[in-house]
């Protein structure tokens, strides 16, 4: 076996740290990236669902007044960005439900996740309970 003097190296040892640094950086930028492609994701999502809520109110709202709960629903789905994928009025001009689906391209696609977000949401005036 070569004994070494301190501070020398053995022949081949030289030049083997740059490239595992090299490796961890670009393993904790790929983690980085992906968590923030996580959050923004998530994000969308949570955005698609409160439009959601208020598409459905606001055509819950020109409904009681006699209008069409749909076509508000699409006015208003169209000013937040969101697509309307579905609208249905349920019952009379006293007691309904407006259902809406609305959805979003989230812009990036990554592998394994879908291209667009989606919401249902349901408002409405019901009465008479049980």
């Amino acid at each position: 076996m070569d004994e070494v003097a301190p501070g020398r190296r053995l022949r081949g040892e030289g030049g083997a740290t740059a490239p595992m640094v090299v490796l961890a950086v670009m393993a904790l930028v790929t983690l980085a990236a992906v968590g923030v492609l996580a959050l923004a994701y998530s994000a969308a999502a949570r955005a698609v669902r409160a439009a959601a809520d208020l598409v459905a109110v606001s055509g819950a709202q020109t409904h009681s007044s006699g209008g069409d709960a749909c076509d508000e629903a699409r006015r208003i789905a169209g000013r937040n960005d969101v697509r309307l994928a579905g609208c249905e009025v349920t019952g009379d001009l006293i007691d309904f439900v407006v259902e809406v689906r609305v959805t979003r391209g989230v812009g990036w696609r990554l592998p394994g996740m879908p291209e667009q977000v989606a919401a249902v949401a349901y408002a409405g005036n019901v009465t008479g309970l049980p």
